[in-house]
């Protein structure tokens, strides 16, 4: 053959035409930009963490939602179904001068194929609206406290098919409300109204049809309610006689089949864990934990039907406990006498990431079984010589029976040096480094989200990384989007068969991309 041919070998000598390229990149797997989301002669002229980005990412039957809002705080409504053609503004809301110190949209919550959420516009002052997905079904819901005064809702969730959330009414008219909504204007009803400015957390369990939550403030004390959406059905279950501290007395709550964990602290009664199915009689008390209130506790975690949970007393040190919802099935697993974090659990043991005191981390291992807990590895830190530069947990993830984890290195507070991503099985030799140049930004750091493979996408060192758990299998993303890379890549949401986030690839800024969910 003569030489500059240039062709592949059986190829036609024609060239691909535009729709056969796109398909090609379409059926291979790696990351591609879907759509600029800022003017393409935009100049970034701030910093990073206040760039206009796709925020608040949200699946709604299917589509995606998500809001772009700029420095002048206009912001827009938007929706993709991960094709460029079909990524567009469903409304756009024009810029004001009032000084909301974040985003405009919050509590962004799908029910059905509508999008509820809450909405800064002046003429309305804080509301809430509904979209369809059209511009002209983009609308307030109602005005619930009339004029451009705002309405303060909050803890937005879906409970029999409605949309049941919380309100705190204007100084002097009734404190803390309970309300539902179906999007109409005459189907959104007060439910309850508390006559204080109270709070706290909530659990649905959806066979039983109820919403059950605490209210905790200082003019009261601690209360648990349920509610199934009607006036009639919201009634107070028990009042626990210990004085409220404000949204800090329940430390957390954790559904577990059809019942609701939560723990209370209090100076008389210590640190103790309930549960509750929603009945008065199904409330009592588990254990008493502690004979403090001022313990430390982390958000739990499910496994196979057990609740996993952790505390640090005042010594410090890190005690880690399961529960199964009955007396006798909450154990204390083992002390360490020394602060902790739960990474979690995998092969029927809880791991465990502890300092040691020369500056390094140390891996643990519990068996949920029961017995004594083991040292699994230390972890080295390339900065241990520097007293100010401790090793610490960013996040940590459960896939495939493996832990992986992102341990920040060189800091405590302040932007660390270096963050590195581990993988354990619970053995030393299943323990090994895989990556370093996670991204470092407390605020913006590298998620690490789960692939149905059993692998893992992260970001780090400008790029979009995945990992099957082995250093070998462990490497960029390529991009099928010319000349463009996902730098500072965040915000992983699965909508269907795609994995959606926003990057930076550069100027104009932020734009939205996505992966296939399914890996080769």
């Amino acid at each position: 053959m003569g030489c500059g041919g240039g062709l592949e070998a059986g190829g036609s000598g024609r060239l691909p035409e535009a729709a056969e390229v796109q398909a090609r990149m379409e059926a291979a797997w790696g990351t591609r930009e879907v759509k600029q989301v800022l003017p393409p002669d935009r100049t970034p002229g701030t910093q990073l963490d206040k760039e206009p980005r796709p925020d608040r990412l949200t699946d709604v039957a299917g589509t995606l939602y998500f809001v772009v809002q700029e420095e002048d705080q206009r912001i827009a409504l938007w929706k993709s179904d991960g094709t460029p053609g079909g990524t567009v503004v469903v409304k756009a809301f024009p810029p004001t001068n009032r000084i909301l110190g974040g985003l405009r949209i919050g509590d962004m919550t799908p029910l059905g194929s509508r999008l509820y959420f809450h909405l800064f516009e002046p003429e309305l002052g804080w509301e809430l609206w509904v979209s369809d997905g059209t511009e002209e079904g983009t609308r307030p819901v109602v005005d619930l406290t009339p004029g451009p005064a705002d309405s303060s809702l909050y803890d937005f969730t879906v409970l029999n098919g409605a949309l049941s959330f919380f309100r705190n009414a204007p100084a002097g008219q009734g404190g803390s409300e309970l309300w539902r909504s179906d999007g109409t204007a005459a189907g959104t009803v007060r439910l309850y109204a508390f006559g204080r400015y109270t709070g706290g957390p909530s659990e649905v369990l959806p066979a039983s049809g109820i919403r059950v939550f605490l209210t905790d403030d200082f003019e009261e004390t601690v209360r648990l309610w349920r509610t199934d959406g009607t006036a009639a059905g919201t009634v107070q279950l028990k009042d626990f006689g210990i004085p409220g501290r404000y949204q800090t007395t329940v430390k957390w709550t954790l559904r577990l089949g059809e019942t609701m964990l939560f723990t209370l602290q209090d100076a008389v009664g210590g640190t103790t864990l309930w549960r509750t199915d929603g009945t008065a009689a199904g409330t009592r008390l588990l254990k008493r934990l502690d004979a403090s209130a001022d313990v430390s506790m982390w958000p739990p975690q499910v496994v196979d039907g057990t609740g996993v949970f952790t505390f640090t007393d005042a010594g410090p040190s890190l005690e880690v406990w399961k529960t199964d919802g009955t007396e006798a099935g909450t154990v204390r697993l083992d002390a360490f006498g020394r602060d902790g974090r739960l990474l979690g659990v995998a092969g029927g043991f809880a791991t465990v990431l502890t300092r040691t005191d020369d500056g390094h981390s140390k891996l643990w291992r519990l068996p949920m079984a029961g017995g004594p807990k083991e040292s699994v590895a230390v972890l080295p830190n390339p900065y241990a010589d520097d007293p100010e530069a401790v090793p610490g947990l960013r996040n940590a993830v459960t896939v495939g029976g493996r832990v992986y984890f992102a341990r920040t290195l060189g800091a405590t507070v302040q932007m660390p040096r270096d963050v590195d991503l581990w993988v354990t099985d619970g053995t030393a030799g299943g323990t090994r480094r895989l990556s370093t140049g996670l991204t470092r930004p407390d605020r913006y750091h590298s998620p690490l989200f789960a692939l149905d493979s059993g692998g893992l996408l992260f970001s780090a060192k400008g790029n979009v990384w995945v990992t099957d758990g082995t250093v070998q299998g462990t490497h960029a993303v390529g991009s099928l989007t010319a000349n463009k890379t996902p730098a500072e890549a965040a915000a992983f949401t699965r909508v269907g068969e795609d994995i959606f986030f926003r990057a930076l690839p550069g100027a104009p800024g932020f734009s939205l991309w996505a992966i296939p969910a399914a890996s080769p």
